[in-house]
């Protein structure tokens, strides 16, 4: 798995070039300029939640914990942190592989 500071360093890139400074807590639009994602995938990434209650650990790892503040939904720095671990390493432990590709 890769490293956090990683992580954090690859968001903190994110949010210079969608110029957005670090704070706690962000919100839907704000999420959606960071990951360059539509409105519409933003709330299939919450809708995705699910916490797996053995682990603690999400059941999809392209998903997105929130909370509401108020009547308002906000994506914690630290989630956008993890999301961005936990999409990067499933990619790299479960993707294609070049080398299987010949044997298509």
């Amino acid at each position: 798995m890769i490293p956090v500071e990683v992580s954090e360093q690859r968001l903190m890139g994110m949010l210079r070039a969608a110029g957005l400074p670090q704070k706690a807590s962000y919100t839907p639009g704000e999420v959606q300029a960071i990951l360059s994602v539509s409105d519409r995938t933003f709330w299939r990434l919450v809708a995705a939640y699910e916490r797996d209650p053995e682990t603690g650990q999400p059941t999809r790892p392209c998903s997105l914990d929130s909370y509401m503040l108020r009547r308002s939904r906000r994506v914690r720095f630290d989630e956008l942190v993890e999301f961005l671990r936990r999409n990067n390493t499933y990619e790299r432990v479960n993707g294609v592989d070049s080398r299987q590709m010949g044997l298509f």
